[in-house]
């Protein structure tokens, strides 16, 4: 189970969002990890991602920098890295994989796409795991182009208020629709908040 599995929007939108993270496995390699865990810092870096994080320490929007992110890496923890593209998530996982250091390694996205990223580097996705969409009271939730912004936080840290505010300051001129989704990704203190994707949709709530 992952938690950037419940992304929501169109086919065009997620096509510009994929989520790579690698982790140890707990009591098995977990024990000393770091070292690869930095390894793994520096080849995800290497292919422009929009945001970058550990899961527990923080994000670049969070902690002010990329560097920050690399210091605070802590053994038994995540890496995390959006992309905005097929090809670089391609060059990562074929870096991944020459590196062969032995951590688990999960890309979210949309299934068709990453099954063309995988064969590309000639991996087989060990495990694909699908959402379900959300049952219950689905009346209570915000509508639905608030909901794609807020599902790119997977624990639910950005606020569906806290769209609206910013998306209302972009209407009215205050603040530009990229730094509201640079606004938008601080909460997510993982690092799988997409920023320029939450910048278009911003830009679709204005419209």
């Amino acid at each position: 189970m992952t938690h950037t599995l419940h992304r929501q929007g169109t086919t065009e939108s997620l096509e510009k969002d994929y989520v790579v993270f690698t982790m140890p496995s707990s009591g098995l390699n977990s024990q000393g990890s770091k070292p690869k865990l930095e390894k793994v810092f520096e080849i995800l870096k290497r292919y422009n991602p929009v945001n970058i994080g550990d899961s527990k320490g923080g994000s670049r929007f969070s902690l002010g920098s990329d560097e920050a992110v690399r210091e605070i890496l802590v053994e038994n923890e995540l890496v995390h890295a959006v992309y905005r593209s097929r090809e670089h998530v391609i060059k990562v996982l074929q870096d991944l994989k020459d590196e062969d250091l032995g951590l688990s390694v999960t890309v979210s996205g949309l299934m068709e796409n990453i099954h063309e990223c995988c064969h590309k580097v000639g991996l087989t996705p060990h495990t694909i795991v699908m959402s379900l969409g959300v049952w219950g009271r689905t009346d209570l939730l915000a509508e639905e182009k608030i909901q794609k912004v807020a599902t790119m936080c997977g624990h639910g840290l950005v606020s569906y208020n806290l769209v609206r505010e910013l998306a209302a300051q972009v209407k009215d001129g205050r603040l530009t629709a990229r730094k509201a989704g640079e606004m938008l990704a601080k909460p997510c203190i993982c690092g799988i908040f997409n920023p320029e994707r939450a910048a278009e949709l911003i830009e679709e709530l204005d419209s």
